[in-house]
């Protein structure tokens, strides 16, 4: 995966302020309630996502990273309306997602799609690849007969596979030629707007690389717009223009791709790039940063900054008040009390006097 390493040109500063706010959150929580005892009173809530509030401009790729648990793949759902908000708002092209009418919605589905992180469990083993690919155009009622097949064997081939393939079953496609008929399913409708789930993550390293230049050349050609969810930091800041980094349910940073990676501003940025792996095996790792303990729960998050118990520049401030999501330099934003020591000192500049 050599090739991943480098980080792909995708846009600007420039581009990112005169973009379109394609999708827009604000302060959604997702909250899933524990129940106990014989009748099943609610005694707490997992707080899945705990206030996100974040802006995806059209075109770009927002890569989402994150440990596993920290309500990455939740916020993915809930902006689909796959699953519920507990409270909070998303908009898509100016359309309120998580209250419209289900017309409206079922006409917003035809512009949202999202390509799910198994390739093995999200397909229906009992349909063939051209029934899975052309369901969304019966369901929608946008094509049929011999114009649903046209679509269908464009869809494949723009997605990597042959029409011919069409009349085999999930079962008889390797990995990443099932994560393929995903990606055409997705792509069928010509959405906007594309989560990408992990979509990567069960595939062989090499066939990764593959189904990234693919996803790439998709978003050129017709101009997609991606929440590129994923743990793997090099596939993150091969495909992503700004990356959003979470941790317990929040937004810790966000900021442009090269910007988080080579000045993280918040402590568990710079954990998780510390101990992303190098090539070369040799490599000083004496930078490495190792988080001591474990996750805390999201049923029952710290107070003030939930980054706290396993921040190792953590002061008694930490411990009581909830660090603002704020901007630190122009468009890189941290949830972080002491971000403006992280800065470099060519960059941490003292304010100038009056005088």
């Amino acid at each position: 995966m050599s090739n991943l390493l480098a980080p792909h040109a995708n846009s600007s500063a420039e581009q990112e302020s005169s973009a379109e706010v394609l999708v827009r959150i604000n302060d959604l929580k997702k909250h899933f309630p524990i129940h106990k005892g014989f009748f099943s009173r609610q005694v707490g809530a997992v707080r899945a996502l705990d206030g996100v509030k974040l802006d995806i401009f059209a075109g770009e790729t927002l890569g989402l990273v994150g440990e596993s648990g920290c309500g990455k793949s939740t916020l993915g759902r809930v902006v689909l309306r796959l699953l519920p908000a507990t409270a909070g708002s998303v908009t898509f092209a100016g359309c309120d997602v998580l209250n419209c009418a289900a017309p409206v919605m079922k006409q917003l589905r035809r512009q949202m799609q999202i390509v799910f992180q198994n390739p093995y469990a999200s397909l229906d083993p009992r349909m063939t690849a051209g029934q899975i690919i052309a369901e969304p155009l019966e369901v929608h009622k946008v094509a049929a007969g011999e114009v649903l097949r046209e679509a269908v064997s464009t869809a494949m081939e723009l997605a990597g596979l042959t029409p011919d393939m069409s009349n085999r079953y999930p079962h008889e496609f390797s990995g990443g030629q099932r994560q393929r008929i995903g990606i055409a399913r997705a792509l069928v409708l010509r959405p906007r707007f594309i989560v990408a789930d992990e979509p990567v993550s069960a595939l062989d390293v090499s066939v990764q690389a593959q189904i990234l230049n693919l996803l790439i050349d998709l978003r050129k050609e017709f101009k997609l717009t991606y929440l590129f969810i994923a743990h793997n930091l090099d596939v993150v800041r091969y495909i992503s223009d700004r990356i959003a980094v979470m941790y317990l349910g929040k937004l810790v940073e966000l900021g442009l791709c090269e910007a988080v990676y080579t000045t993280p501003l918040h402590p568990y940025s710079q954990a998780l790039i510390s101990a992303a792996p190098v090539p070369d095996p040799a490599a000083d790792r004496s930078g490495r940063i190792i988080l001591q303990g474990d996750l805390p729960s999201a049923a029952n998050p710290p107070p003030g900054c939930v980054f706290h118990t396993r921040c190792p520049l953590v002061q008694d401030r930490c411990k009581v008040e909830e660090p603002l999501f704020r901007e630190i330099v122009p468009g890189h934003l941290s949830a972080c009390h002491f971000a403006e020591s992280l800065l470099p000192q060519k960059l941490n500049l003292p304010k100038q006097s009056n005088n």
